[in-house]
């Protein structure tokens, strides 16, 4: 059986369902707890935002925001709501520091002259955002992956088992991978029908379907970071 999550809904499916579901949209929202509390991590660390959980209750307002405004046809929910929850915390960040610069008396240096904080507390977060991004960005898309992988029946824990050990063997699967996502065809079976087609993979790859349903998953899964927005996590894994 091809079928990886045999009569479960795909996740782009279950955000149409839950906009007229509460039981589907709190499944949904505790699958994607995990990712939400990774992007608050990623852009609450500056010390101008004092209460993380306000930074919680925006992502999470602005979860429910992609799913009202979801449409299935213009592409997948996953990527839409990454987008709509950075923007809407991003956002927040923002308005929070142009308060504080109308709201933050001004100081006075050594001088006596005074001196607005406002330009240099943004300049040192956002250089604090930029050294810290790519230290953070890689554990901020596991969650974001795990979470996606959930959704195809998969854990990190079954991916590591299933994953091939062998240098040879594990590079002639990236390669597939590659093969396979510039198969247009192929991908829109896999996101669409949710399943792997051993045969016709087998017939582009040039690969024994033997091999292909033992890599099925760690296929899969690459094939997922490299059609994602995974930019960091694609090198390690794919790249």
């Amino acid at each position: 059986m091809d079928g990886l999550i045999e009569g479960a809904a795909s996740l782009d499916d279950r955000a149409v369902i839950a906009r007229q579901s509460e039981d589907e949209l709190e499944r949904l929202i505790e699958d994607f707890l995990p990712f939400l509390n990774a992007r608050v991590a990623k852009y609450s660390f500056c010390s101008a935002i004092s209460q993380r959980e306000e930074v919680f209750s925006i992502a999470m307002a602005a979860f429910y925001e992609a799913v009202r405004k979801y449409d299935i046809s213009k592409g997948h929910f996953f990527p839409f709501a990454n987008h709509v929850v950075c923007k809407r915390i991003i956002d927040y960040i923002r308005s929070v520091y142009r308060h504080e610069g109308k709201t933050t008396p001004l100081e006075e240096n050594k001088g006596g002259k005074s001196i607005d904080q406002t330009a240099a507390v943004i300049e040192l977060s956002m250089r604090t955002y930029d050294a810290q991004r790519k230290q953070e960005a890689l554990v901020d898309e596991i969650e974001q992956f795990k979470a996606e992988l959930t959704t195809w029946g998969i854990t990190m824990a079954s991916l590591s088992k299933n994953s091939p050990k062998h240098k040879k063997l594990r590079e002639s699967y990236k390669t597939a991978v590659e093969k396979i996502c510039q198969n247009q065809d192929i991908i829109q079976i896999i996101f669409t029908k949710r399943y792997f087609p051993v045969k016709i993979v087998s017939e582009l790859t040039e690969l024994p379907q033997k091999n292909l349903e033992r890599a099925r998953i760690f296929i899969l899964a690459s094939i997922i970071i490299k059609m994602g927005d995974y930019e960091y996590l694609s090198d390690y894994v794919v790249g």
